[in-house]
């Protein structure tokens, strides 16, 4: 059975039709090369496919001054690399502008925002990209802008640098005030112990009120000393540079357990290991602050430590049955405490998950790469 062929007026209808469809699919990219020539910021299009089809003035511009010229490149868009460098240990993926946007092509995603870097360049910049798929009467269309943040990026850089000088600064200054205190202040104070406790040995037994009392001054001069031995551990632990990250912390847990109304259980696991000295001391200077804000404002009664060697890094988390708190109400007011381990973490690529409940305590789960 033979299709029958169509009249001559439905022929004409239908190529009136698919013309005037061609004409409107002509007439909508028309108008969307010129909105996006148009622009005076970094704009691009491209189509369903992929294709490049248009930039505006102002990328086209930025392209020819730095060599990116061919559509074959999409004017430099194809150069852009993803500006989040792959941490060890952590898994971020890394992925350029070609496969983002294939990612709206396939339909895994409608938009995407994320920041780019131009390696290519004599001196690299970074853009801000965003990326949106646009329904359109003949098909869908996707949106690009860039946004230049190399001045923000540079800026961060540079606070980052200056975070750290400081907490370098910092750390070398209480090392000093802990060796001054240890070998100096804290020898006298030994030794003064010593000649108050013999002076109670040569003091009459007739004389029986002033040997108590001299016993009793005995007794404070070993407490001051041995409060002060605590203060310059806290200062800088020396022991850290002798034993290791793990008996540290272990130590730590250890002397907070005896002074305060508090246990705290220590497990490790793969140690003792090599570690740099800057994840060694990030690591235990956590360790130090999150239980300090356990004893402080927690108000639990049992701690759990857990330091851990993975294959990648260091992976130290520190638990709580305390009454727990809004971990983002946290966050707005910017509690020096979580400030100092974020910051701590930043200069060594590290990470941090906190999670807490009311009335059902607090977990802090830090992540450092081994290498740096």
């Amino acid at each position: 059975m033979t299709r029958p062929a169509l009249s001559q007026t439905a022929t004409r209808a239908w190529e009136t039709q698919r013309s005037r469809t061609m004409g409107s699919r002509r007439d909508t990219e028309a108008i969307l090369r010129r909105i996006v020539i148009g622009c005076t910021t970094n704009v691009a299009a491209f189509d369903e496919t992929g294709e490049l089809l248009c930039v505006s003035g102002s990328w086209r511009t930025f392209a020819e001054q730095n060599g990116f010229t061919s559509l074959g490149d999409a004017y430099g868009l194809y150069e852009l690399k993803t500006c989040r460098e792959p941490v060890q240990g952590l898994s971020i993926k890394q992925a350029g502008f070609r496969e983002s946007i294939q990612r709206i092509i396939g339909g895994m995603q409608i938009e995407f925002q994320e920041e780019y870097i131009f390696k290519a360049l004599a001196s690299p910049r970074w853009f801000m990209t965003k990326a949106a798929r646009v329904e359109m009467p003949d098909g869908f269309k996707i949106l690009v802008t860039l946004e230049d943040v190399t001045r923000r990026r540079q800026a961060e850089e540079e606070l980052r640098n200056i975070g750290g000088r400081l907490i370098n600064a910092q750390e070398e200054e209480r090392k000093r005030l802990a060796r001054e205190l240890h070998d100096d202040v804290s020898q006298r104070l030994a030794l003064l112990s010593l000649e108050i406790e013999q002076m109670g040995h040569e003091i009459l037994t007739s004389q029986n009120g002033l040997k108590k009392t001299v016993e009793r001054l005995s007794k404070k001069a070993q407490e001051l000393s041995s409060d002060l031995h605590r203060l310059s551990y806290q200062l800088h632990p020396f022991k850290l540079d002798h034993v290791g990250l793990s008996v540290s912390i272990e130590t730590l847990c250890a002397e907070l357990s005896q002074h305060q109304d508090l246990e705290i259980k220590f497990r490790q696991e793969g140690f003792p290991a090599v570690l740099s000295e800057e994840v060694t001391l990030c690591v235990f200077r956590i360790a130090q602050e999150s239980l300090h804000n356990v004893v402080k404002h927690s108000g639990a009664t049992e701690a759990d430590v857990v330091l851990t060697k993975t294959e990648s890094g260091v992976r130290l988390t520190v638990s709580d049955n305390g009454h727990g708190f809004d971990v983002d109400e946290a966050k707005k007011k910017k509690r020096l405490g979580l400030i100092s381990i974020s910051e701590r973490l930043r200069l060594v690529n590290g990470k941090v998950s906190i999670r807490s409940q009311l009335l059902r305590g607090t977990q802090i789960e830090v992540l450092v790469p081994s290498h740096l």
